[in-house]
């Protein structure tokens, strides 16, 4: 025998407003009958400035933000905006939402080649990680990149260490690459600084740093991007 009546809640309502798509969910948890006054309010603000290109809210911690998250990209969907992905910090967290959003009725996903996803049905639950490398599916490939309509990063301050990280390269003393590029700026930090030169080259301090002279660095950056270009498949520099 087939249930129709969950189909006929979810087409009760065709409105794109956040709050609305929560009450007309078919098949949320009894915990979330009423949204907070705090989760409508938010809702009611940015649906009003949902045309901005960037929008950024503060919740406070147990106000329920994930449930305004989805909610949000929810409405992204209902009124074509997708595909939406939803960015958290770290693994750990994507299990979280993903608990929260089946508890919520609300389809989601962990990888970006699900069909619904693409058709726009469901929300691509990521890590900052994955959104922002060196490969990444969603603008560094070559072809098929993976198109997003809408995205929320929730957490932002504890992302922005992350995506700074990703935009930089660091090398072991031990690896090739890094060998290389010492030996590109070895005159240079010699004359720059003798004694830094033998703590980091000679005896491999590894609490002691330098930096490298800006002329210098200019004058070589193509020969830095060889290096780097030679190395690239190396882990330390591919996805970064």
């Amino acid at each position: 025998m087939i249930d129709f009546s969950k189909l006929g809640k979810q087409s009760q309502s065709s409105s794109i407003e956040p709050r609305d798509i929560f009450m007309a969910l078919p098949e949320k948890s009894e915990y979330y009958e009423y949204p907070r006054d705090v989760q409508s309010e938010v809702w009611k603000q940015w649906f009003e400035s949902r045309d901005n290109k960037n929008t950024i809210i503060k919740m406070n911690t147990g106000s329920g933000k994930t449930v305004v998250g989805l909610t949000i990209l929810q409405s992204c969907l209902a009124e074509g905006k997708g595909p939406a992905v939803y960015v958290v910090p770290d693994t750990y967290l994507i299990k979280q939402v993903c608990n929260e959003a089946k508890k919520l009725g609300v389809k989601t996903t962990q990888d970006e080649d699900d069909y619904d996803f693409i058709m726009k049905r469901a929300i691509l639950v990521i890590n900052i990680h994955k959104l922002i490398n060196g490969k990444s599916v969603f603008g560094m490939r070559r072809s098929n990149n993976v198109e997003i309509g809408s995205v929320l990063i929730d957490d932002a301050h504890a992302c922005i260490e992350t995506i700074g990280s990703q935009f930089m390269v660091k090398i072991p003393s031990t690896n090739d690459a890094y060998n290389e590029i010492e030996e590109l700026f070895d005159s240079t930090l010699k004359t720059y600084s003798e004694q830094k030169y033998q703590e980091i080259v000679k005896q491999h301090d590894p609490y002691s740093t330098m930096l490298i002279p800006f002329w210098s660095w200019q004058e070589k950056t193509q020969d830095v991007r060889n290096v780097l270009n030679k190395y690239r498949e190396d882990d330390n520099i591919k996805f970064h």
